[in-house]
Order: structure tokens, then C-alpha cells, then sequence
């Protein structure tokens, strides 16, 4: 299952590529979606402020404020998912905002598992996942996983 992701810093954010592709690795590897292994996989990823953030999620949500992530699916439902016979699949785009990540982060130890945490968190939305125990193990395992 290669992963290649597509960055765009807008925000200039210290985030490494290298925690962002690891992250959405496990996270993909985790989600038990056996499907995807011969599968190529594309992500793109935009890391803005919180006022960009701020902006996105009101307009998307509704939500006059920042948040931590916001995931842009390109396939709404797990199935449709399933019954791509490309080989090339592209999932979606994620918003990450480490400005805010890094603020709401209790210590700056643990922003690193925090980031990959929050990634995970995205690649399963990307995924068809909805919040559930089944999302937030994985999520937490790949934080745990270094």
C-alpha cells in the first residue's frame, strides 16, 4: 500500500513530513481495510493558521472557530470506496492546524503523539470511518506506536 502525500505549509509549520506520512501509514495499516494493500494511495495535506482554520471550519461546519483538523473525503461512503478498481486512489485532503494542536497540547513532550494522533484521526475519516471506540483505538494506537 504506497503512500504519497502532497503538502502544502501555508502556514509555514514546523510539522515534519516524515511524522505526517508515518502517521497516515499506521493509521491506513491499522484500519484493517484490506482493499487498500494493492492500492495506491494519494492524501494531500494543507497545514494553515487558526485563522484560516477559523475560516474553513465556518464555512464547512458552520463553526466560528479553529480546530485541530478537518478531513475532505473524496468517497462518502465505505463502499464505493471498496468498489474502486483503479489502482491510483485518492482519499481526500486534510486541514491541519498545529497552531492550534500546539495550544491545546497539555505538554510539549507529547505534541509529537499528539500530531500523529490527530493525523491518524484524519486518515480514518478519509476512510468512511465515523467517531467510534474502533476509530479512537486505532487512532490512540498509532499515537502510542512512536
Amino acid at each position: 500500500m504506497p503512500l504519497k502525500i502532497e503538502i502544502n505549509n501555508i502556514a509555514k509549520s514546523p510539522v515534519e513530513k516524515s511524522l505526517i506520512k508515518i502517521a497516515a501509514i499506521k493509521a491506513l495499516e491499522k484500519s484493517e481495510y484490506d482493499y487498500l494493500i494493492k492500492k495506491n494511495i494519494f492524501v494531500s495535506f494543507a497545514l494553515v493558521g487558526e485563522e484560516e482554520m477559523k475560516k474553513i471550519n465556518k464555512k464547512y461546519r458552520e463553526k466560528n472557530r479553529a480546530t485541530d483538523i478537518l478531513s475532505f473525503c473524496e468517497y462518502e461512503e465505505v463502499d464505493l470506496l471498496k468498489n474502486i478498481t483503479k489502482k491510483d486512489l485518492f482519499l481526500g485532503e486534510l486541514v491541519l492546524c498545529y497552531d492550534y494542536i500546539k495550544r491545546e497540547c497539555a505538554d510539549e513532550k507529547d505534541l509529537r503523539k499528539e500530531l500523529a494522533r490527530i493525523i491518524a484521526h484524519g486518515v480514518l475519516h478519509l476512510l468512511c470511518y465515523e467517531h467510534s471506540k474502533k476509530m479512537f483505538d486505532i487512532q490512540n494506537a498509532v499515537a502510542d506506536s512512536g
